[in-house]
């Protein structure tokens, strides 16, 4: 008795310090494993199998609880929306908006005085959305058509088509584009102009990896054939690091002539600054410069004031005054310092 009483003693001794020695099995990884395994076949199993180490770095995934980052081309959205690249206009304009249904609108857009041999332009455009898919599609005076769709095909998976028949056949263009989004990444893929038969259009594929709730990094690979035997490829990189809601820093490559680099600052509920700079060296062009640029936007409680300025003395500014609801007065200049030139638009938005 008393030898059989010390037997279970030692045994309930021992028990603890070989659970806390013995390594996980790799039932606990999720894989089933044979009943004669023992310790060293089993560390080889998993040494050996690539899903051990998949099923590991996403479960660690998951324990960090990464948010998104978003999307590879809207790394610099807070830039874009407070300089003035794409929203500055020149002449008079005129966007009218009729909402048809809470899925269906459409636009009348009007243009004159624009720089070239037409000074005028009417652009008609229809916009269907729901839950699921957007379609959208525009034409011009010149017959110049242009048409997305966007498709949901899951919580996670959307598929994208954009499309353009100019005048000119040379800037006619079709894009496919695919592109997922985990919890923690997205990864995208699009196509340009592909052609099935001789091989030829543009590429690129990008993936965007949150790394802690408030750095990302990410690349994309570019694969271009302009025609039969003429390859060309490039890679990019970028960073994101947003440490609180109010500010963020970005950098990023285009291939290995171009860096860009931003700042943006939300200084107070009503006024956002940002700052970007972008170096360019081309060794075989002889090309070496460098673009720096700061803006600042200002809203209030019926207007909005943008104000940008860059290192060859160029300065613009855009007013929009919010009249009534629904519309909208808009007023941009333009002063280039260097060149001598002064550009001036005037425009209103309707919306009914």
């Amino acid at each position: 008795m008393a030898s059989e009483q010390q037997q279970q003693n030692e045994k309930s001794f021992a028990s603890p310090a070989a659970t806390a020695l013995a390594a996980p099995s790799i039932a606990d990884m999720g894989f089933g494993k044979p009943s004669n395994f023992d310790f060293e076949e089993e560390f080889h199993y998993k040494f050996w199998n690539p899903l051990y180490y998949y099923k590991a770095l996403n479960q660690h995934r998951l324990r960090l609880n990464l948010p998104n980052p978003g999307q590879f081309e809207y790394l610099n959205k807070e830039i874009k929306t407070t300089m003035l690249t794409n929203l500055m206009f020149e002449g008079g304009r005129a966007d009218l908006a009729k909402i048809l249904s809470p899925n269906f609108q459409v636009m009348h857009s009007f243009q004159m005085g624009l720089p070239g041999g037409n000074p005028s332009a009417f652009e008609f455009a229809g916009v269907y959305a729901d839950e699921n898919t957007m379609m959208h599609g525009k034409i011009d005076t010149e017959f110049n058509l242009q048409a997305r769709f966007n498709h949901a095909v899951s919580k996670e998976l959307q598929l994208k088509a954009q499309s353009q028949l100019m005048a000119n056949d040379s800037q006619s263009m079709i894009q496919l584009e695919g592109e997922y989004t985990g919890s923690d990444y997205t990864a995208n893929i699009k196509a340009i102009n592909p052609s099935m038969v001789d091989g030829t259009g543009i590429y690129l594929a990008n993936y965007l990896q949150s790394i802690t709730p408030k750095f990302s990094i990410g690349s994309e690979l570019l694969y271009q054939c302009p025609m039969p035997k003429v390859q060309e490829t490039s890679i990019s990189f970028a960073m994101r690091y947003q440490p609180s809601a109010d500010r963020a820093w970005v950098a990023q490559t285009q291939g290995t002539n171009i860096l860009t680099t931003s700042y943006w600052r939300k200084v107070s509920e009503k006024c956002e600054a940002g700052a970007e700079l972008q170096v360019i060296n081309v060794p075989s062009q002889g090309r070496r410069e460098a673009n720096c640029s700061v803006g600042v936007k200002y809203d209030f409680a019926m207007a909005t004031f943008r104000a940008m300025a860059d290192n060859f003395g160029k300065v613009q500014m855009l007013l929009e005054e919010k009249i009534a609801p629904g519309f909208s007065f808009l007023l941009s200049g333009e002063l280039d310092h260097l060149k001598g030139e002064n550009k001036f638009g005037i425009g209103i938005n309707l919306e009914s």
